[in-house]
Protein backbone atom coordinates (compact mmCIF):
# COMPACT_ATOMS: atom_id res chain seq x y z
CA UNK A 1 0.00 0.00 0.00
CA UNK A 2 1.59 3.25 -1.12
CA UNK A 3 1.80 6.12 1.67
CA UNK A 4 -1.33 8.97 0.67
CA UNK A 5 1.81 11.93 0.73
CA UNK A 6 3.68 9.72 -2.05
CA UNK A 7 4.19 11.44 -5.42
CA UNK A 8 2.33 14.49 -4.09
CA UNK A 9 3.64 18.02 -6.00
CA UNK A 10 3.75 20.72 -3.46
CA UNK A 11 4.17 24.38 -5.08
CA UNK A 12 6.05 26.61 -2.96
CA UNK A 13 8.08 30.20 -3.51
CA UNK A 14 11.39 30.65 -1.70
CA UNK A 15 12.42 34.27 -1.56
CA UNK A 16 15.83 35.60 0.32
CA UNK A 17 19.51 35.23 -0.84
CA UNK A 18 23.17 33.80 -0.25
CA UNK A 19 23.68 31.47 2.20
CA UNK A 20 20.14 31.73 4.71
CA UNK A 21 18.57 30.77 1.26
CA UNK A 22 20.28 27.92 0.20
CA UNK A 23 20.51 26.28 3.48
CA UNK A 24 16.48 26.66 3.52
CA UNK A 25 16.19 24.75 -0.14
CA UNK A 26 18.50 21.98 1.62
CA UNK A 27 16.13 21.67 4.58
CA UNK A 28 12.92 21.61 2.21
CA UNK A 29 14.19 19.23 0.30
CA UNK A 30 15.68 16.57 2.92
CA UNK A 31 12.40 17.26 4.45
CA UNK A 32 10.56 16.63 1.20
CA UNK A 33 12.57 13.84 0.39
CA UNK A 34 11.87 12.10 3.75
CA UNK A 35 8.05 12.53 3.70
CA UNK A 36 8.16 11.43 -0.10
CA UNK A 37 6.75 14.59 -1.26
CA UNK A 38 7.89 16.56 -5.10
CA UNK A 39 8.60 20.22 -4.23
CA UNK A 40 8.41 22.54 -7.06
CA UNK A 41 10.35 25.48 -5.77
CA UNK A 42 10.02 28.79 -7.44
CA UNK A 43 13.21 30.89 -6.12
CA UNK A 44 12.84 34.69 -5.93
CA UNK A 45 16.14 36.88 -4.71
CA UNK A 46 13.49 40.16 -5.02
CA UNK A 47 12.20 39.86 -1.14
CA UNK A 48 11.08 44.29 -2.08
CA UNK A 49 8.64 43.10 -4.48
CA UNK A 50 7.16 40.74 -1.82
CA UNK A 51 6.75 43.34 0.94
CA UNK A 52 9.05 42.10 3.65
CA UNK A 53 12.69 43.45 4.85
CA UNK A 54 15.67 41.73 4.14
CA UNK A 55 15.88 40.69 7.94
CA UNK A 56 12.82 38.03 7.16
CA UNK A 57 14.03 36.50 4.78
CA UNK A 58 14.70 33.47 3.59
CA UNK A 59 10.87 33.23 3.79
CA UNK A 60 8.86 30.48 1.99
CA UNK A 61 5.51 31.48 0.79
CA UNK A 62 2.47 29.21 -0.31
CA UNK A 63 -0.35 30.10 -3.13
CA UNK A 64 1.31 34.02 -2.02
CA UNK A 65 1.17 33.63 1.51
CA UNK A 66 4.06 33.81 3.72
CA UNK A 67 4.01 30.16 5.91
CA UNK A 68 7.43 30.53 7.62
CA UNK A 69 10.56 33.03 7.74
CA UNK A 70 14.06 32.82 8.46
CA UNK A 71 15.08 28.99 9.12
CA UNK A 72 13.50 26.59 10.64
CA UNK A 73 14.93 22.94 11.20
CA UNK A 74 14.61 20.25 9.49
CA UNK A 75 12.47 18.27 11.60
CA UNK A 76 10.26 21.78 12.00
CA UNK A 77 10.18 21.65 7.90
CA UNK A 78 8.85 18.20 8.12
CA UNK A 79 5.89 18.39 10.75
CA UNK A 80 4.90 22.02 8.73
CA UNK A 81 5.08 19.60 5.19
CA UNK A 82 2.63 16.83 6.94
CA UNK A 83 0.04 19.41 7.35
CA UNK A 84 0.87 20.95 4.14
CA UNK A 85 0.49 17.60 2.45
CA UNK A 86 -2.71 16.53 4.29
CA UNK A 87 -4.70 19.98 4.10
CA UNK A 88 -4.06 19.83 0.32
CA UNK A 89 -5.14 16.31 -0.58
CA UNK A 90 -8.52 17.25 1.90
CA UNK A 91 -9.32 20.35 -0.45
CA UNK A 92 -8.64 17.95 -3.10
Amino acid sequence: MQNDMALRVINLTIVGSGEPLLRLQKRLTCAATTLKLKLNLEIRKDHDVYAIPFEQTPAVFVDGKMAFSRLPRTEEIEDWLKLLAKSSSDTQ
